[in-house]
């Protein structure tokens, strides 16, 4: 396999100017996610977590290994999160649709884990933004 030097110069440019950009969509999605009440800031963040982690997935050959895999890491830690709050959102949507009575123990159940995973998620997303780990990343990945 080639090395980093070995590429030309524009895929290496093109290759961290994406990183870049998907870090920085990444970082505002952070930023919503962690402001209760908005179930679409969830499926919004897993879509940036997302492509975010591919982004590092396919562009690996630019990007200092040790490093990569520890932000890997810590994606898929806040994409289970999400998946949590998202699972219940989605559950809670199609229950909607089958209009069970209002007492329902199903539905009760599920907004009461949705509201946990949600308080777990935002925890996370708070600690990853005093860390400022947008600006600690572009230096770990050398962007």
């Amino acid at each position: 396999m080639a090395s980093v030097v070995d590429k030309p110069p524009a895929i290496r440019a093109f290759a961290l100017q994406q990183t870049r950009t998907l870090l920085r969509r990444l970082a505002y999605q952070v930023s919503r996610a962690s402001r209760p009440g908005d179930p679409e800031a969830i499926h919004d963040l897993r879509v940036a977590v997302r492509r975010f982690s591919r982004c590092l997935r396919i562009f690996s050959q630019f990007l200092p290994d040790g490093k990569r895999r520890k932000v890997r890491r810590t994606l898929s830690d806040v994409m289970d999160l999400a998946a949590a709050v998202r699972d219940r959102d989605i559950a809670l949507e199609l229950l909607r649709e089958a209009r069970p009575p209002a007492s329902s123990v199903l539905i009760a159940t599920l907004r009461r884990e949705r509201r946990e995973a949600e308080i777990k998620l935002r925890t996370a997303v708070r600690r990853l933004g005093r860390q400022s780990f947008s600006q600690k990343w572009r230096i770990w990945l050398r962007l």
